[in-house]
């Protein structure tokens, strides 16, 4: 007994000492916050964002946020053509394939960010493709590129794609060698379609005067409701009709043997493979993706107003 009544005023000091602890320095459990700089904008690249064939750089802007201060933000770039798999380019392109990281000891100035600053903003941070900064060697892979943002706090706490953490999207850098899609359209850029009936096109898709281009490959074209922007490899899930035509560079997908391979005209395409607009639907768009003998993929995205 005298043992006993001895250990027990020790154990509850113990608690006593443990709990006082856990209050005064509770343990920081939460990753770091990835958003846009300001509320009512979005982070850039934003989700299916088009890169004009005009442009020679990406701009990326977003903000991370954390009350322990935020330690190191990685960046990284990488082709989201075909669910990253590694098909052999022409020698001619080559993909946009980069990782960078933000830290308050990074070589390279441009990539320095105060150290435990409790809020960082990355402000018209450039990606470049041509010039001096530019990212690539060679002439730059037209098409989707899947980017990612993730950041670790000063607790060692890092953002991760189980918990929607990390934010990660596809983007689409066009190129003026890359096929060219013209489609007429309504003065609000919608197609018009009416429910239960086929879809009308009148447009064509063709190969540019660049020097660089090349023939056209595959042209698909899907109803789609937009889900999965192509990051899925189950499109099936997101597609309530499709037709395509040539055999894709990038995907397991191929249609009858395509025998035009400079103008290709949308509008027989269609008169011969109908695309029918499902009853029911409030919400559908035109995904049309084309590819080039080289790999290179234009992709567009148009809204249909059903009626």
């Amino acid at each position: 007994m005298k043992n006993n009544s001895y250990f027990l005023p020790l154990f509850l000091i113990g608690l006593v000492l443990t709990s006082c602890g856990d209050s005064e320095n509770p343990t920081d459990l939460d990753p770091p916050t990835i958003s846009s700089l300001m509320a009512g904008l979005e982070i850039q690249p934003y989700p299916g964002m088009l890169i004009s064939p005009t442009n020679k750089s990406l701009v990326v802007q977003f903000k991370v946020s954390d009350p322990a201060g935020v330690k190191e933000i990685l960046l990284d770039v990488h082709g989201g053509f075909d669910g990253h798999s590694h098909a052999r380019l022409s020698n001619s392109f080559e993909r946009l394939n980069i990782k960078r990281i933000f830290s308050s000891t990074a070589s390279n100035s441009n990539l320095v960010i105060p150290s435990g600053e409790k809020e960082v903003n990355i402000e018209a941070h450039q990606i470049a493709w041509e010039g001096a900064n530019s990212a690539v060697v060679g002439n730059l892979l037209a098409g989707p590129y899947h980017i990612t943002i993730s950041a670790t706090d000063m607790e060692g706490n890092q953002t991760s794609f189980a918990d929607g953490s990390n934010y990660h999207t596809t983007f689409y850098i066009q190129r003026p060698y890359s096929p060219a899609i013209s489609l007429n359209k309504m003065p609000n850029g919608k197609l018009e379609a009416k429910a239960g009936q086929k879809l009308n096109l009148v447009g064509e898709i063709k190969v540019t005067d660049h020097p660089l281009s090349t023939p056209l490959k595959f042209i698909w074209l899907r109803l789609t409701n937009e889900a999965n922007l192509d990051e899925q490899k189950n499109l099936t899930e997101s597609t309530v009709a499709q037709a395509m035509i040539g055999s894709s560079f990038w995907r397991n997908l191929a249609g009858p043997t395509l025998s035009v391979n400079q103008i290709f005209d949308l509008e027989s395409f269609v008169s011969q493979n109908p695309l029918t607009i499902p009853m029911g639907q409030s919400k559908l768009s035109l995904v049309i993706w084309a590819e080039d003998t080289a790999g290179n993929v234009t992709r567009e995205s148009i809204p249909i107003e059903i009626k």
